[in-house]
């Protein structure tokens, strides 16, 4: 059965909107999903639309496995679908977007020294290619992406990180250099579409054992370009790492650094890589206390309290020492500036029962991660303060640690979303400045008279899409009392489109064709 018997599409009408940033949802797409069905992935492709897949329960051939693959233009409606059969044996261990094409990675078989397969399938024309990759090492896998004409295959060989450069062209893969170290994990693997380059950050040891951060930087033939150490300040480490590409070759590294060998960061650093030196970059660090709007997450006595207190530590020329773990995400330029975004979310515990347990902890069990709140943080292209601002995130607990917040560049504002149990929370901050603060907007439902069921699956999120444009989606239970009998309940997978707008004409509509 064919997925648009499945879709509805409507047109939220506004009627008189306020002259205020507003959150609109103009568009609505649902696949209703019976009792055995994978509810869908989703991946944005920008300006050409979004590419949902999943595995299908049923199997015409039971020595197969059937992947379906949807593309949706930005009007949410149907371009074309397709299934793509693999052996039975075949699980899906990565996907990606880039330059029009997607790709799904299979691994042969439940090992990781099984032979991978890769599907590249071209969104706009449709068509399609098979790589059959022969495993030369057994690679546990965290990493994809796509450089030029060639996939990169990132993970752990050995408890040892390694990374594997495939040339579509040539259908020969070759082991990178300077990667597979003790003691050493890999943070990320950045891509630079615009001079063909992609970079490693992995962390390291020094010599008197603190944690620091290198970085390796390849042209897309996977030939070594570039390979630095970051020095931490004396007592410190350095734990996480992100880089940004500026116009040209330059990069930017935005992490966080501890206090000697913990693993709960003091604040954060950022240093500029000159591409032409063999010299490690300096990197300037800020404590957490010295940014300004760090805290704000906190009910105001309390973070009134704290701000005395790192007051009164820096009249006695000390620090407040502070721990958190932080997860950065990628950073977004600003007008000249650069904004690193992170949230900071400790694990949270809770009595043991007896199907819950967390090993290393006695009797408590793991409950997931709570969020506290994110952090933006500006810089100048000298790595300069510029302006710090926070988002409170005090409603999430999740099992899953991942990025939550999405951020747009508006009018000179900085809009920040995230989605948790059908509600979308937003923020509009500049500068230093809170233009609006934590708004709430449920989550858009197509007809009228739906209400949202008991909804214990927490699959969904929100994206960055195109332009001003984002998507939430998720799985959602719905009842509504006014249709038929047969028609009353429903479990769907919908993508919404979303805009946070400062013009309510703004926003592209569509209904339903006949």
């Amino acid at each position: 059965m064919g997925l648009k018997s499945h879709v509805i599409l409507f047109l939220l009408l506004f009627g008189i909107l306020p002259a205020w940033a507003q959150v609109q949802q103009p568009l609505r797409v649902e696949v209703e999903l019976q009792p055995n069905d994978d509810h869908y992935m989703v991946m944005s492709m920008q300006e050409n639309g979004v590419v949902l897949f999943r595995e299908l329960a049923d199997r015409p051939d039971p020595r197969k496995r059937v992947w379906e693959v949807v593309r949706l233009d930005t009007l949410l409606q149907e371009v074309f679908i397709k299934n793509y059969f693999v052996d039975f044996e075949t699980e899906l261990v990565g996907y990606e977007y880039r330059d029009e094409h997607f790709y799904l990675l299979f691994r042969e078989g439940q090992y990781s020294k099984d032979d991978l397969k890769i599907i590249k399938i071209n969104m706009l024309t449709r068509e399609e290619q098979h790589f059959e990759i022969k495993q030369i090492v057994p690679i546990t896998l965290t990493e994809f992406s796509i450089v030029g004409d060639a996939a990169l295959l990132g993970g752990y060989v050995n408890f040892r990180p390694a990374m594997i450069h495939y040339s579509f062209e040539l259908q020969k893969i070759k082991v990178l250099p300077g990667i597979y170290r003790n003691h050493s994990e890999l943070l990320e693997l950045d891509i630079n579409d615009e001079n063909n380059t992609f970079t490693i950050l992995m962390t390291e040891r020094t010599r008197d054992k603190r944690s620091t951060v290198s970085v390796k930087r390849f042209d897309a033939r996977g030939e070594l370009l570039q390979n630095v150490q970051l020095e931490p300040l004396p007592n410190s480490s350095i734990l996480y790492g992100q880089t940004t590409n500026l116009p040209g070759k330059e990069q930017f590294i935005v992490g966080t650094y501890s206090h000697k060998r913990s693993t709960y960061s003091r604040g954060i650093f950022i240093a500029r890589l000159d591409p032409n030196s063999s010299e490690p970059p300096k990197p300037k660090y800020y404590n957490y206390g010295d940014l300004k709007n760090f805290f704000n997450y906190m009910k105001a006595k309390r973070a009134a309290r704290v701000k005395q207190r790192v007051e009164r530590r820096k009249i006695k020329g000390k620090k407040l020492r502070f721990n958190y773990r932080l997860l950065v995400h990628d950073i977004v330029q600003e007008n000249g500036r650069f904004l690193m975004i992170g949230e900071a979310y400790y694990p949270k515990y809770g009595s043991y029962s007896a199907f819950s347990y967390y090993p290393g902890y006695g009797n408590m069990a793991f409950e997931g991660y709570k969020y506290t709140h994110a952090v933006v943080i500006a810089f100048d292209q000298k790595g300069n303060l510029v302006y710090d601002n926070s988002f409170e995130i005090n409603d999430v607990l999740t099992y899953q640690l991942e990025q939550l917040v999405s951020i747009n560049l508006q009018e000179g504002n900085v809009i920040l979303l995230y989605t948790y149990e059908d509600v979308i929370r937003s923020k509009i901050i500049q500068g230093n400045q809170v233009l609006e603060g934590k708004a709430f907007n449920e989550i858009e439902l197509a007809f009228e008279n739906d209400i949202i069921g008991n909804n214990n699956n927490k699959v969904g999120g929100l994206k960055k899409w195109y332009g001003d444009y984002f998507f939430a989606y998720g799985v959602q239970k719905i009842r509504n009392p006014n249709m038929i009998a047969a028609e009353m309940n429903r479990e769907v997978f919908y993508i919404n489109k979303i805009i946070y707008s400062f013009d309510s004409l703004s926003a592209e509509t569509s209904v339903e064709k006949p």
